[in-house]
């Protein structure tokens, strides 16, 4: 029916449009009439199809867009016009349109006014039948208004104004009922905190205004409140529960019709269940966010009374009887009440800000450092005490009347006491007088002198090479480097050595790469003999293994240090026997999911499928078995989330604890530590940690438990490098150098003959 009535539209203003002549777009419509809809439908589907040709500016004057019929040719549907004049056809129509419709709304408009100007109201169908009235009509016309019986009349005929009175008398009596009914609910919502729809309604005696219920919140039950009554709040609460914790500043934009509850946030109070945590967020209690900031203070406010208890009549006092995660806090605020930190003889130590007599201070230390420190003075705090009893490493060195890197090596080689005072090392006064006193202090000196290991060589009277090799097998330990090679040794470590030095080197077995031999002039690439299969024995655990053994059987945690290739693993292997025959349960975890993955078919291997899982976010195998492999962030979010399924696991091993320090991973190291529970007993393992020490302290200090370090130095793996010539040659250092030396002048030749 559509098609049919646009097909006759189509045929009639195709029969306005002149053979060989063009017209207008206003005039085409002021000649064909008809409805606007169906002019413009028509007139458009006729210039897409290339039934008209279009033509104008594109300005959207109708009277500048001129319309003509295409050529002679065209047949049944068809048109010699391009698609780019149909689209340029469909443009202009497009700009001219608009304009011609608000030129009709206009003419319309203008003639509705005539006729209505004697004051009979008229209906639209009647105002049709005489005016080509548009669709949305009388939409602009301001001074045309409907009446209740859907005529039409204007404002300032005589029906207009009588309308115009009935209806400002029913605005004013619907804003006195809006008044009186929120007047009512007000007072009902006092006394009854949430009521339905149909309760209010019964109680009004008349429906519910929409705006006498705007200022209310309306509950997903449907039931009304007020924004600030506990049912509201409770609905805030619920939707912060569902969702991460917010900022104060979206908190306010969100919930901006709770005047009161925003009010209450934005001083920094609080209202329950409403937590604020540290970094300004908003969320509930009920959230893990709120739950850990109530559980902080918590935790807060005992650290803070028992310190309280502690500083009041000691000078030092130490937070070793606090749990782990309450330590941190503890050293928090006791550095913010002023208390000073220390570290004497590897125990953390801290000074109350409080005055009181010298003798006191002394008596303190003495049981601290064994030394007989002077009473003598007044009252003062432990810092200034500490420090006019002290001295920096430079003063120390004036005193001693040595360089200050040698007072150091007196320190690391305990000739000589000191402390850490807020990190900077200093030297006890009486201490250095002492060792100034000593007879032996040149001897002293002489012992903690770093030589290299050329004048190691000289004094053992072997090679360098031998040297490296007491390295090696952990006869001599390494005093740091000033240099990538310049490796440094303790002179009193390498003269305490001449006396075992000929046992040492009769155990050493001969080998063809003790003494370097002569260089050959022609060099073939090296080639491994095939070693002689042999029978495998029973397995001989080294020192190391043995004690680290020994102090996780004891129940302590345990941090070992050792060359990669020393056998870390079998540590870990003898832990998990004796974990799984207790049927007990221990976790194991890596940096990596690949080696997670190698790590759980290995333990399969040892000990079967059914006591072995692995868990590293892409694949859960076996979650309950007693032996679990996992990565340390799963572990991580173990301890956070599921510290109950922890109750039997004794302990837990980090493979490649050195993560610890990575600045992206290191924190899911550093929190596993912190966060385990407490009855679980830690096996770090490491190539690679060269402040051990520092570890282990910190591990003491957050888990509240001994920690005990075991280092090797042998490596079962030595390090060997080795160049390859372009030839495929295998060569040491020396025949690099010469051949490298040989290439150089080779070169140099080339450049002065060529």
């Amino acid at each position: 029916m559509a098609k049919a009535r646009t097909e006759e539209t189509k045929r009639i203003l195709m029969a306005q449009i002149p053979e060989d002549g063009k017209i207008g777009l206003q005039e085409l419509w002021d000649r064909a009439g008809g409805g606007s809809d169906a002019f413009f439908g028509a007139l458009q589907s006729m210039a897409a199809r290339g039934e008209v040709n279009v033509s104008g500016l594109r300005d959207g004057d109708p009277e500048q867009i001129l319309l003509s019929r295409p050529g002679e040719n065209a047949g049944a549907g068809e048109s010699e016009l391009s698609a780019v004049a149909r689209s340029e056809a469909a443009r202009l129509l497009a700009a001219g349109i608009p304009q011609l419709r608000s030129s009709i709304m206009e003419q319309s408009g203008r003639m509705a006014r005539e006729i209505l100007k004697d004051g009979i109201p008229r209906a639209r169908e009647e105002l049709g039948a005489i005016v080509e009235l548009p669709p949305g009509w009388p939409g602009g016309l301001p001074d045309v208004i409907k009446l209740p019986d859907n005529s039409y009349t204007l404002r300032d005929t005589a029906s207009g104004t009588a309308e115009l009175a009935r209806r400002a008398g029913e605005s004013r009596a619907r804003a006195g009922e809006a008044q009186r009914q929120r007047r009512l609910l007000d007072e009902l919502l006092a006394e009854h905190e949430t009521l339905s729809e149909e309760e209010i309604e019964q109680r009004l005696g008349a429906p519910l205004l929409p705006e006498a219920a705007v200022h209310l919140m309306r509950l997903p039950g449907g039931r009304y409140t007020h924004p600030d009554s506990d049912d509201a709040w409770d609905e805030v609460g619920r939707y912060l529960s569902r969702s991460e914790p917010v900022s104060r500043k979206e908190f306010m934009r969100m919930f901006k019709r709770h005047k009161e509850l925003v009010a209450i946030i934005k001083k920094g109070r609080e209202e329950p269940p409403f937590v604020l945590l540290p970094d300004g967020r908003v969320t509930v209690e009920t959230r893990p966010e709120g739950r850990e900031e109530l559980r902080r203070r918590e935790i807060l406010a005992y650290v803070h009374f028992t310190l309280k208890e502690r500083m009041g009549g000691r000078s030092f006092f130490t937070l070793e009887d606090f749990a782990p995660r309450e330590r941190a806090l503890a050293r928090q605020e006791a550095l913010q009440a002023g208390c000073v930190a220390l570290k004497i003889n590897r125990r953390d130590i801290f000074g109350a800000p409080i005055k009181t007599g010298a003798e006191k201070i002394a008596r303190e230390l003495q049981e601290l450092t064994g030394l007989d420190l002077p009473a003598r003075g007044g009252a003062t705090v432990p810092a200034a005490y500490l420090m006019e009893n002290s001295l920096n490493t430079r003063e120390a060195g004036r005193i001693l009347g040595v360089r200050p890197g040698e007072v150091t090596n007196l320190y690391e080689q305990g000739h000589l006491q000191g402390f850490r005072l807020e990190g900077v090392k200093r030297f006890w006064r009486v201490a250095v007088e002492t060792l100034r006193r000593s007879p032996n202090m040149e001897r002293l000196l002489k012992r903690a002198e770093r030589v290299k290991t050329s004048d190691a060589a000289r004094i053992l009277g072997i090679t360098q090479d031998q040297v490296r090799r007491l390295l090696k097998d952990g006869y001599l330990r390494s005093a740091g480097r000033t240099g990538p090679q310049a490796l440094q040794l303790r002179r009193g470590d390498v003269e305490d050595l001449l006396a075992r030095l000929p046992e040492i080197k009769a155990g050493w077995e001969e080998t063809p790469g003790d003494e370097r031999p002569a260089r050959r002039r022609k060099r073939r690439p090296r080639r491994r003999e095939p070693e002689t299969a042999r029978t495998p024995g029973p397995i001989v655990l080294d020192e190391y293994q043995k004690k680290s053994i020994a102090a996780l059987l004891d129940g302590y945690s345990v941090l070992v240090a050792a060359p990669t290739g020393t056998g870390k693993t079998l540590v870990a292997e003898k832990l998990v026997e004796h974990v799984l025959k207790q049927e007990r349960e221990v976790i194991y975890t890596s940096p990596l999911k690949a080696l997670s993955n190698q790590k759980y078919r290995d333990f399969a291997r040892l000990y079967g499928h059914d006591r072995v899982g692995l868990i590293t976010g892409d694949i859960s195998i076996n979650e309950r078995a007693p032996l679990l492999v996992m990565t340390t962030e799963i572990f991580r979010n173990w301890c956070f989330s599921n510290p109950s399924w922890m109750d039997n696991i004794t302990h837990v091993i980090f493979d490649e604890v050195h993560y610890l320090d990575d600045m992206e991973r290191g924190t899911a190291w550093e929190e596993s530590i912190i966060f385990a529970p407490s009855h679980i007993r830690i096996l770090g393992l490491s190539a690679t940690v060269p402040n051990i020490n520092e570890l282990a302290c910190w591990m003491e200090e957050v888990r509240g438990e001994r920690v005990v370090i075991v280092e090797e130095y042998r490596r079962a793996v030595p390090l060997v490098i080795n160049w390859i010539t372009p030839d495929y040659e295998v060569l040491d250092e020396e025949e690099a150098r010469e051949e490298t030396e040989a290439l150089r002048q080779a070169g140099s030749r080339r450049q002065y003959m060529g």
